[in-house]
């Protein structure tokens, strides 16, 4: 699979490029999720996938998390994520329930692009854990995602209950050619670059996605939800086993700690992290950020981001 992509390296690698638009909320993404998943030995998982040295499970035996219908759902496919086998062969696999009482609705999924990339499957199922709906058909958007959209009939929507988002086995060991800009504008310019001068992100069988619903419409109010909200959680919800016999109970999310930071203090973050850029430590910037972040700052991640684009333009 081959597909190309003018892509800012250093947001793709970071995934800390937001979302512009009405159809994306303004932030979808942390720029530390991908931290781990870039330098994984992408190889050696799939390999270990493929030994049969892993547990697997069948869908009625998995633990499915309730994603939310009003915010981005963070959703991180990892080596601790449930293994399926698929017709296609294993994968670690996101298992997710979707609320009840909606009869219409638009899914969207965002894997997140850095040296590697999650290349996502994802199966409807209904409540007897029949398929309803497969979408595979994938496309890099001009944000630095791999995305997928799809808009569910009102009889799909109905049916659909619980998501397994997965990756074909015959994905792995491949990988998505990625054009950055730099190397663009300096090969018309003369900049000297070989013309074959390429970046590539492999494919995983691990990664970040953010999840989320537009267009909601419920069965019993039919109330309209944009899906356009700012804010975003991590799904926190009880796990709920698959089966005929159990009742999905929705869990409440959690809500953050109200933490206001005094201005000045503020300041000196936003300045320690202006200094960081300018001399392109970007590990240092980003630990300025979550640091700044975690003692109530609001400012911090969108500071580094301009930075980043001044940076970036000199």
């Amino acid at each position: 699979m081959k597909k190309v992509f003018a892509l800012v390296v250093a947001c793709g690698m970071l995934s800390a490029c937001s979302g512009s638009g009405e159809q994306r909320p303004l932030e979808v993404t942390d720029p530390f999720r991908t931290w781990g998943t870039q330098f994984v030995d992408e190889a050696k998982i799939a390999g270990k996938l493929a030994s049969g040295n892993v547990a697997v499970k069948q869908a009625n035996q998995l633990q499915y998390q309730l994603l939310s219908v009003d915010r981005t759902n963070r959703i991180d496919v990892t080596e601790k994520s449930p293994v399926v086998a698929f017709p296609e062969g294993r994968s670690y696999t996101a298992a997710l329930l979707i609320p009840e009482n909606i009869s219409q609705f638009t899914f969207h999924l965002d894997s997140i692009v850095s040296r590697t990339v999650f290349v996502p499957t994802v199966v409807f199922y209904d409540r007897g854990l029949n398929e309803v709906l497969r979408i595979e058909e994938t496309h890099l958007d001009r944000d630095g995602f791999l995305s997928m959209e799809q808009q569910l009939t009102p009889q799909q929507a109905q049916q659909a209950r619980y998501i397994l988002v997965y990756s074909k086995a015959t994905e792995f060991g491949g990988k998505t050619e990625l054009i950055d800009p730099k190397v663009v504008y300096e090969e018309k310019t003369g900049g000297g670059l070989p013309p074959a001068f390429k970046y590539y992100s492999k494919h995983s069988p691990i990664g970040n996605l953010d999840i989320r619903f537009s267009n909601v419409m419920y069965s019993s109010s039919m109330v309209s939800v944009a899906g356009t909200q700012s804010n975003y959680q991590a799904v926190e919800a009880t796990p709920v086993v698959a089966a005929s016999t159990v009742t999905a109970t929705a869990a409440q999310p959690s809500k953050a700690l109200d933490v206001e930071m005094l201005g000045d203090t503020e300041a000196f973050y936003l300045e320690q992290i202006t200094k960081a850029v300018a001399k392109n430590d970007l590990s240092r910037a980003l630990n300025l950020v979550e640091e700044a972040e975690r003692a109530g700052s609001s400012k911090a991640q969108a500071h580094f981001m301009q930075q980043l684009k001044l940076q970036q333009q000199k």
